[in-house]
């Protein structure tokens, strides 16, 4: 396992613990996951339907067809659904709790950011959002260091001329990126008004960033 995997495992790991301690979640509760992957058939257990208890009180909901295949091969029990998290398709206050594991920062610009977290504090009474640190040192979706601090999301660009290719494992050059838009904590605060912002660390500073709010 490289390094990077066993950070993201051991991140995953803590935001679960963390989720657990502030939501205290119970067979009785609903709970939406938004961007749900699975990664058990792999013979992995990160994913929160991989390690949630009660996984037939789990709805589930991915863009792509693919990841929502796999919840369904791997969970039956689970809701799985194909839909786009700017528009979810419950009614107010459906679910006890809304999770979402490191997928804002992929829905595109800002007002998208903040439709995808309308919807998600419309259906939910209490909500757990989790995403990027945009100031953190090193983007690990492109695997390049200090391109989060130039300016005016520089790291796009940057992110143009050589990323890191997750599928075949190496680096790529001149190959166009994927809408990625990194949050601020005061981004997220404006996304999710009135919710705590939790700052994750598991090295030397904060690399996730965790918006917590709802009923009580």
């Amino acid at each position: 396992m490289s390094l990077f995997s066993k950070l993201s495992a051991i991140s995953r790991r803590r935001k679960y613990e963390l989720f657990r301690e502030t939501m205290r979640p119970t067979e009785q509760m609903r709970v939406l996951d938004v961007g749900a992957q699975s990664d058990s058939c792999a013979g992995e257990a990160l994913q929160l339907v991989d390690v949630y208890p009660w996984t037939s009180r789990i709805s589930a909901l991915n863009l792509l067809p693919e990841h929502i295949e796999t919840i369904k091969r791997c969970h039956p029990d689970v809701d799985a659904r194909v839909g786009d998290a700017r528009e979810l398709p419950w009614p107010d206050k459906y679910f006890d709790v809304v999770y979402s594991n490191a997928v804002i920062e992929h829905v595109g610009g800002f007002e998208d950011q903040r439709k995808m977290a309308g919807e998600i504090m419309r259906v939910g009474k209490r909500w757990f959002v989790t995403t990027p640190n945009r100031w953190y040192p090193f983007e690990f979706h492109l695997r390049l260091p200090f391109v989060t601090w130039l300016p005016w999301h520089g790291y796009l660009r940057a992110g143009r001329l050589m990323r890191y290719n997750h599928a075949d494992r190496k680096y790529m050059f001149g190959v166009p990126v994927d809408g990625i838009r990194l949050l601020s904590a005061s981004d997220l605060r404006k996304c999710f008004p009135g919710s705590r912002i939790i700052k994750q660390r598991v090295t030397f500073m904060a690399e996730t960033l965790i918006a917590v709010g709802g009923e009580v």
